[in-house]
């Protein structure tokens, strides 16, 4: 044998003990991994297990606590409850049986009558019930108020438009509507942009 395949034997055989210490090495790695994963996934769901159990146990902790408050702050605040009930209970009493009197003395010696002013309808016009509108779509018009409107003669956009601000104030006191609330709704403005559009 020569010493070229002397030294080729050697090489074969160095690779060969390479790749087993590779291989050896590779799969105790990679073992290794697995392993340290399947750990921590059990550290983990442990981990878990016992958060889970801190949070009920501390829920119910709460539960038990707002409970409790609950009843002393009631057992506190009975007594005042039933003293403000026995008041009220009693000022109602005295104040039904002075409304009766007022309302008999009224009605044997006053007869109480509050003009309602009239509408002055050559300034926004006369219009019936086949020309309304919606005015609901109006900000502030609700069903009632719309129907509080056409009892007075108000049924469409076109008459809104051409309010002034004395008959605004004639149509919330025929209307029991909230005072300066037209205005801050700004109907007539509201109405004469729908009529544009």
């Amino acid at each position: 044998m020569t010493t070229e395949n002397t030294f080729l034997i050697f090489q074969q055989e160095y690779i060969g003990i390479f790749l087993l210490m590779l291989s050896t090495f590779l799969i105790g790695y990679f073992s290794s991994l697995l392993m340290e994963r399947n750990k921590n996934k059990t550290v983990i769901k442990k981990l878990k297990k016992k958060i889970n159990t801190l949070k009920q146990n501390h829920n119910e902790s709460i539960r038990n606590k707002k409970a409790t408050d609950i009843e002393t702050i009631f057992t506190e605040i009975k007594p005042k409850i039933i003293k403000v009930v026995e008041e009220t209970q009693k000022n109602l009493v005295e104040t039904k049986s002075k409304k009766v009197i007022a309302k008999n003395i009224r009605t044997s010696f006053v007869t109480y009558t509050k003009n309602k002013p009239e509408l002055n309808f050559e300034n926004f016009g006369k219009a019936s019930e086949s020309q309304s509108d919606d005015l609901t779509k109006l900000n502030g018009i609700g069903p009632y108020i719309e129907q509080r409107l056409n009892e007075i003669g108000i049924y469409n956009f076109d008459q809104i438009s051409r309010l002034t601000p004395d008959d605004i104030q004639k149509i919330t006191e025929l209307i029991d509507f909230f005072p300066g609330r037209i205005e801050r709704d700004n109907w007539v403005s509201q109405a004469y942009s729908l009529l544009v559009h």
